[in-house]
């Protein structure tokens, strides 16, 4: 057989892409997409395996643009075709002299240097078992589980000195944000909150105002601090505080 008999004909670029044109592929798209990988899909068996990895790994990187054309690859019935498994020796499925074993398949296998001689082979299958769903590996540098402060850290008491001759001796430098968080804590505390939701609530609280105060003064860009507060018809609880939500 002469070699051009054997080799596989190739499809003209113009037909390569009427195939995207006419399975709803945009033209420029469709332009685009065989200049990348017209030369290597231009016969009809590389046009089947065609795939969204071999797309990609030619440089079509947008995922709607590589569906758009597998689909349209499809249509025009270039589809992957099946493989079926064969052994060198030409095996079947049955071997009707062989009895059944539960768990075996019994393959009958002829040998290439006598077609009338056969050969039984059993080979022992597994059943099929549900395979569990496994735990997802534990990652080393991660906590157990949520960190219990009360429990790592003790309670939350200050211990406040409240001696004012004590408290004369002291000075200190601060920002405005942690005195806030101090004073709205009491607050919170005297509202009947426990420390550790106090600490929490004077916490939201100082950051909603901090935002506010950047976007007054310019800092922050204008409407920053909008939407910061919780929606009354909102499925999570909310608190009134100081004029914030």
């Amino acid at each position: 057989m002469s070699q051009s008999a054997t080799a596989e004909s190739k499809i003209s670029l113009p037909k390569f892409l009427k195939i995207l044109t006419d399975n709803n592929v945009p033209v420029k798209q469709a332009m685009s997409v065989a200049g990348k990988i017209y030369k290597d899909y231009c016969t009809p068996s590389k046009l089947c395996d065609l795939s969204d990895f071999n797309l990609s790994d030619a440089g079509v990187e947008e995922k709607d643009v590589r569906k758009l054309v597998i689909l349209a690859v499809r249509k025009a019935g270039y589809t992957p075709t099946p493989k079926t498994p064969r052994t060198s020796t030409g095996s079947t499925l049955s071997n009707p002299t062989s009895p059944s074993v539960p768990g075996t398949v019994s393959v009958a296998y002829s040998a290439t240097s006598s077609p009338t001689m056969l050969t039984s082979v059993q080979i022992l299958t597994t059943p099929t078992k549900r395979k569990r769903k496994q735990a997802p590996d534990k990652n080393e540098f991660l906590p157990d589980g949520p960190l219990d402060e009360v429990a790592a850290l003790g309670n939350l008491d200050f211990d406040e000195v409240l001696d004012e001759e004590v408290l004369k001796t002291k000075s200190t430098t601060v920002n405005r944000a942690p005195l806030m968080t101090a004073w709205a804590m009491i607050v919170a505390e005297r509202m009947g909150f426990q420390r550790e939701e106090a600490l929490s609530i004077a916490s939201v609280y100082t950051e909603m105002n901090a935002l506010s105060k950047g976007v007054s003064i310019g800092i922050f860009q204008k409407g920053k601090d909008e939407g910061i507060e919780a929606a009354r018809d909102g499925s999570q609880p909310y608190v009134n505080f100081i004029g914030r939500r």
